[in-house]
């Protein structure tokens, strides 16, 4: 039996991996910098008893706050293996795991993975498809910015994550907006400094997949790809999306093959990564590099149509073990449920959803009571539909059935007036 610390997590889907871990024999000792997160989420109580023990009031995101945390529990309980799926925390982790001898990608390339401006200079360097990118530091510059890449563009936070901030900007009122908003966000909660920089990039039209891999001693594995429906601009919120991705061979090997260059130019070892690419007009090109495993409940549905759970393979590489992904069968697909109004959440109804042909599970993890509005980041959906079927189609269809199905009530906040 090994001992596994999990720093941090996604309420509360980023609770299976714990759960799983135990399943195999495990310890797991949850680490965070307060509990309210997740005791927010639907299901949070149950969540958290997946953990061995949990341990909170830890600065997460300081890698010297969570270092001592860790030695002094390594001296009680040997840990033999860290767990991240906190994309804020990585270099923390990173940092603590190298301290103490753990396999782990190495402290360099996690904190430069959390810079994507530095990234796209390693990815240009390397002569990696991306678009036209440019970075500032205030209005004005991401204005001048915008106008010089041409519109539209894409602004984002240099260090953000869960579409936090992120929007397509057509001219430069909408710029201006966009970047207000990162530069103003020093906190993104948990213990996760902000540091306002903007990154601009050139849009490029075409569909968004994400390639999800595995590195051992740099070598790169993949397990495939999962498309993406995103909401209408300004704000690309993720939706939805299909695992394998509907892509030909020769498309799919060139996204692959793309993303295999991108992690060799940033110094991706040994890692789970979930890169985002967009197939324009010239080809595949890359959006992001993330350093951990696809997040929310897509790993889930990603287990209904692979042979293996892809939790395990997380728990054997930060274990010093060298998975490899297993082959598919079938196809899965997700769709985030979000509120239909601004408001306050009153309930949803999914009865008739679960008995919808094609439906594997749903997950609601937004309690009524809630403040909503309709998505505008990652963190605004309120639950999950996974449904599966033979084909992309077949499994897409019946998310969108279920989806129907599903209803979101919302009542309107005390004050306003129709």
């Amino acid at each position: 039996m090994a001992h596994l610390v999990l720093v941090e997590t996604t309420p509360t889907a980023g609770f299976k991996i714990a759960q799983e871990a135990v399943a195999l024999g495990h310890e797991v000792t949850f680490v965070a910098e307060s509990l309210d997160p997740y005791l927010a989420a639907e299901g949070g109580e149950e969540a958290l008893k997946a953990a061995t023990r949990v341990l909170t009031g830890i600065t997460t995101a300081d890698a010297g706050s969570l270092l001592g945390t860790l030695e002094q529990l390594h001296r009680e309980h040997p840990v033999h293996g860290m767990l991240a799926l906190s994309e804020g925390h990585l270099p923390a982790i990173a940092e603590a795991a190298h301290a103490l001898g753990l396999p782990f990608e190495t402290p360099q390339t996690t904190k430069r993975l959390r810079d994507k401006h530095e990234v796209r200079h390693h990815l240009e360097r390397a002569g990696v498809p991306q678009p036209g990118f440019r970075q500032a530091l205030t209005t004005e510059e991401a204005v001048a910015a915008a106008d010089e890449l041409g519109y539209p563009v894409v602004v984002k936070p240099a260090d953000g994550f869960g579409s936090l901030h992120v929007g397509v900007a057509e001219g430069p009122g909408q710029v201006a907006e966009l970047a207000e908003a990162v530069i103003g966000t020093r906190a993104y909660g948990r213990g996760i400094a902000g540091t306002g920089v903007v990154l601009l990039e050139r849009y490029v039209p075409g569909p968004v997949v994400s390639c999800e891999m595995l590195t051992v001693d740099g070598v790169h594995h993949a397990y495939g790809c999962v498309d993406k429906m995103l909401s209408p601009p300004p704000y690309p919120v993720e939706l939805g999306g299909c695992f394998p991705a509907e892509l030909t061979d020769e498309v799919r090997d060139a996204v692959v093959r793309v993303c295999a260059q991108a992690l060799d130019a940033v110094g991706v070892r040994r890692s789970h990564t979930h890169t985002e690419v967009v197939l324009g007009p010239d080809g595949p090109q890359i959006i992001e590099i993330n350093g951990r495993l696809i997040g929310g409940y897509v790993p889930t549905m990603m287990n209904y149509v692979l042979g293996r759970n892809v939790y395990h393979d997380v728990i054997e590489l930060a274990l010093g073990g060298s998975p490899t992904p297993p082959a598919t069968q079938g196809v899965g697909c997700i769709r985030a449920l979000t509120a239909p109004a601004t408001g306050v959440l009153t309930g949803i109804d999914a009865d008739a959803a679960r008995r919808a042909p094609g439906v594997a599970e749903i997950m609601l993890h937004a309690r009524p009571g809630r403040r909503v509005r309709p998505a505008r980041d990652n963190f605004d959906r309120l639950g999950f539909v996974i449904t599966t079927g033979a084909t992309a189609p077949e499994a897409r269809a019946a998310a969108e059935a279920a989806h129907d199905l599903t209803e979101v009530n919302v009542a309107k906040p005390e004050g306003v007036v129709s």
